[in-house]
């Protein structure tokens, strides 16, 4: 990576840690097979507008940036919202980032030692701010890359979680802060088709280490059509299991989407 490179690199780390503020798990698995040494940056993006009876605006986006250093150390910086709006009102508005590391300290079969930072928000679920700082050890389970990978993840993670003042039932609830250690099984996987389709999916648990029935799941799932080396068409599901909601008026969340990538 050379000096251009770890400026914007550094300058979009910097504009993160200010900017972004979520509550969902940033998911950096889909493009981790495309970054090798050199410099990356993938943009995801759409939107939808209407305007009649009903009004309704949308516009989500994802940017990842990346590069292997040395074959050994993988930097990625990830930076995702999702905002809507329904007849003039605001009713999602999620906004996360994250910085991850990784050192791969067996690089052909792809063990490595990852650690993380991410800090977000996310108005569906009622959080006003979720910081997460932690790391662990990826192994590759499955050694061949022609046709996919299949990986697991042990980890912790300190959590920072403050939510705002609401009311449910009639209750009026005061803003809270709760600060938690929370134990992570995570798996990934890869399943290439043929040359043009291929099925990314990720599976992070996390568990709180003091009470294991406090547990949350994230499931994504993306199955991808490559039309060219820079441009992809997808579609993508995902779902949140929380167990034990600090906010009882939170149900589980699914999300279904149908996206084209652009990669630079």
């Amino acid at each position: 990576m050379n000096k251009k490179q770890i400026i914007i690199l550094s300058f979009s780390l910097f504009s993160f840690c200010f900017m972004s503020f979520s509550q969902t798990v940033v998911n950096t698995e889909s493009n981790l097979n495309k970054i090798d040494s050199t410099f990356h940056l993938f943009i995801d993006g759409m939107g939808d507008y209407k305007k009649g009876n009903i009004d309704f605006f949308m516009i989500k986006s994802n940017l990842t940036i990346g590069s292997r250093v040395k074959g050994k150390n993988l930097l990625r910086l990830t930076f995702s919202n999702n905002y809507q709006k329904f007849n003039g009102n605001a009713f999602k508005n999620n906004v996360s980032g994250q910085f991850r590391y990784n050192y791969y300290y067996n690089v052909e079969k792809h063990h490595s030692i990852f650690s993380f930072v991410q800090i977000g928000k996310s108005m569906r679920s009622l959080i006003d701010r979720r910081f997460l700082v932690g790391g662990g050890v990826r192994k590759r389970i499955t050694p061949s890359k022609n046709t996919g990978y299949f990986d697991i993840a042990l980890g912790a993670f300190y959590e920072n979680e403050s939510y705002p003042s609401y009311k449910f039932q009639e209750v009026e609830f005061a803003p809270n802060t709760y600060n938690n250690l929370r134990l992570t099984l995570n798996i990934f996987t890869r399943l290439k088709f043929n040359t043009h389709w291929n099925l990314v999916t990720v599976m992070y648990s996390q568990w709180k280490s003091s009470r294991l029935k406090n547990y949350r799941v994230f499931f994504d799932t993306t199955l991808n059509y490559i039309i060219s080396k820079k441009a992809t068409i997808f579609l993508k599901f995902n779902a949140r299991v929380q167990s034990e909601p600090y906010i009882p008026s939170i149900s589980n969340e699914t999300d279904t989407l149908l996206g084209f990538r652009v990669s630079i």
